[in-house]
This record gives C-alpha cells, structure tokens and sequence, in this order.
C-alpha cells in the first residue's frame, strides 16, 4: 500500500479528513503520518502537543498499513 492507496482507503470507509495528516501539518488532536529521511513516522498528536503511540516505521507499506488499522478502529469499522 502507498499513501495514495492509503488515502483512498480511508475516503472509502468514511474517515473524516480532520482525523489525520500525511505529509503535512501538525493539527492538535490528529493520526500524523510524516516521511522523515526515507523513514516514516506516525504519532497521534494531541491538544497539549504530545506526540503519543510514536512508530516508526522503515517503508510506506507497514507505516499505510499501521494508519489504516488505527484509523478503522477509530471510527468503529471492522
């Protein structure tokens, strides 16, 4: 899976887009999804500018993957 899949995927199940970022910006309460130097971070940034559940991850597959799962049991699909 790549992020365009990735993103496609999320549109499909209904995940509202303030839910999360890829590549871009740092909005509290959101699932961030960053490449960082050929490696791919994913963190859930909250309201205090913490980032929790930090991973990282070394290709875009395990990193879309991780994202999808957490995003699914978010919004309660299975």
């Amino acid at each position: 899976m790549d992020i365009l899949n990735l993103v496609e995927k999320l549109d499909e199940i209904g995940v509202p887009k303030r839910y999360y970022s890829i590549n871009g910006d740092l909005s509290s309460d959101t699932y961030i999804l960053n490449e960082v130097y050929g490696k791919w971070e994913f963190f859930y940034f909250d309201e205090k500018g913490n980032r929790n559940n930090y991973k990282i991850f070394t290709n875009v597959n395990d990193a879309c993957m991780h994202m999808l799962s957490i995003l699914k049991a978010e919004i309660g699909c299975q």
